[in-house]
């Protein structure tokens, strides 16, 4: 019935955003669809059944989304949005020299820390005690410190950042200056992973998506058979990295490729249907899952008395295995505010997201971008989890935004003098 529903859905979402598939509305909708055929996969082994009630939620809010992303595009066309005239430069040699000497600075302060934590050993063995510590540990000691925090972010900035320069100025390059930014890249990758996560490395795939899609000549590229294709092929060799760096950040599986990626991506709809079933106690914490940093923020700068917490989601069975305990963002809407407020919070995500990606579609001023690009994994895993309000809005990503535009100014700007190069 879902599967069914998504494709009368697409269709409208794909006529009502301007044909656009990156538009937020048709974005919720394609991710849908691959979680629900990811999930489909593992029906022989969950032999779960969705219930007609979760599927109302879920494609009545998409709807919403896309009706709301609908009217949106509709009122952006009547209003005069006037094209950045500015100019990026490309991002000087000496410049990425460096980056790459700062980020390799950082690669050894996390080396430094994860050994503190986790103590020594295999490095495999290593990774698995560092990553339960501090992902699941509730021990302050066992956390990276905040100025450590603050190094990973200036990577993944940086990761973004030349990612941008890249699809921006790449073709002009030469070959000394696509090395560079392709070893910045990939030495902000390999920094994000020492973290025993992925997820700041996919959030960068993401953005460079969004960065290929949105910076073609004339504006976002036509999506043409080929280039369909072409995409198609990165995405799957995306998905198999996925896969095979799972030793390298700590997990353990023994599951096949395909079995890993679905139980991964589609294990949320069962998932949510169980949730809805079984609830786990409420909290007397506002806001505990949805806004879970801004309450971090709030709790350290003496401003909400509540204990340290992580959000740690309950593992779910059902059939023959483990589901897992992703839930989908709707989960934890629904979890702190109930049903209204879930509708709402969605509403205003939507809203925010459709209204930022139809301006900067038209306005298309570098800097607009690149934090769109920063922003949209909130979007594309909207069937993971609650990354827009348990991670954008916070004072954390504040400073991010800060420190991207300092370092897109200092890096990237217009400015009088002689630019520094290599020499």
């Amino acid at each position: 019935m879902l599967l069914a529903a998504l494709v009368p859905l697409g269709l409208l979402g794909y006529w009502a955003c301007g044909r656009d598939l990156f538009a937020p509305g048709m974005m919720l909708v394609l991710v849908t669809a691959f979680t629900t055929g990811c999930a489909l996969y593992n029906m022989p082994l969950w032999q779960f059944e969705l219930s007609g009630w979760t599927v109302w939620l879920l494609v009545s809010t998409l709807a919403v989304g896309v009706v709301l992303n609908g009217l949106v595009h509709a009122c952006a066309r009547r209003v005069r949005i006037i094209p950045w005239q500015g100019q990026s430069r490309p991002i000087p040699a000496g410049a990425s020299w460096a980056v790459l000497a700062v980020l390799a600075v950082v690669a050894g302060i996390m080396l430094s820390q994860i050994r503190q934590i986790a103590g020594t050993g295999f490095f495999v063995e290593v990774m698995v005690r560092f990553r339960t510590r501090n992902s699941y540990g509730t021990d302050l000691a066992d956390q990276l410190p905040l100025w450590v925090r603050q190094l990973l972010s200036l990577a993944a900035v940086l990761e973004v950042l030349y990612l941008f320069n890249l699809f921006k100025h790449g073709k002009r390059m030469g070959r000394l200056d696509r090395a560079l930014n392709l070893g910045v890249v990939a030495l902000a990758t390999l920094v994000s992973l020492l973290t025993g996560g992925r997820f700041s490395a996919m959030t960068a795939l993401v953005a460079a998506f969004v960065l290929w899609y949105m910076l073609g000549p004339d504006g976002p590229r036509a999506l043409r058979p080929g280039r369909m294709v072409r995409a198609a092929l990165v995405a799957l060799g995306v998905l198999y990295l996925f896969y095979g760096v799972r030793v390298f950040v700590g997990r353990q599986s023994e599951q096949g490729m395909l079995e890993y990626i679905t139980h991964y991506a589609g294990g949320s709809l069962p998932g949510l249907d169980l949730y809805f079933k079984d609830p786990p106690p409420p909290s007397d914490i506002w806001g505990k899952e949805t806004f879970y940093s801004l309450n971090q923020g709030l709790r350290k700068l003496g401003l909400l008395e509540i204990p340290y917490y992580l959000v740690h989601h309950e593992f779910r069975r059902s059939g023959g295995g483990s589901i897992g305990n992703v839930y989908t963002a709707l989960r934890d809407y629904h979890y702190d505010f109930g049903l209204a407020g879930m509708y709402l919070l969605h509403i205003v995500f939507v809203l925010f997201f459709s209204v930022f990606y139809e301006y900067q579609k038209r306005r298309r001023s570098d800097l607009g971008l690149i934090v769109l690009a920063m922003m949209y994994y909130a979007l594309a895993f909207y069937m993971i989890s609650n990354f827009f309000y348990a991670n954008l809005v916070s004072f954390g990503f504040a400073i991010r935004l800060g420190m991207t535009a300092a370092l897109y100014l200092l890096l990237m700007g217009k400015r009088r003098g002689r630019p520094w190069t290599a020499g």
